[in-house]
């Protein structure tokens, strides 16, 4: 982003727009923090995935967890 705009200058040019201008942008960031949120989640897997296949994961009861942090 460029250090020129900031959070407040974007907000209040959003200020200065009609109610359906702003609705239409509230509609388009919802939809992109989602699609944001579905590549994390997506990428988070496939790294777990991998993980699992390459045997770094390990399985237990919560106080096997305990027992081996505190080892």
């Amino acid at each position: 982003m460029n250090p020129a705009v900031t959070v407040n200058k974007v907000l209040e040019e959003i200020d200065q727009l009609d109610i359906d201008d702003r609705n239409y942008i509230h509609q388009i960031l919802s939809c992109r923090l989602i699609e944001t949120e579905r590549s994390r989640i997506a990428k988070r897997a496939l790294e777990a995935e991998e993980n699992y296949s390459q045997g770094h994961v390990r399985s237990g009861s919560v106080r096997d967890l305990f027992n081996e942090l505190n080892d």
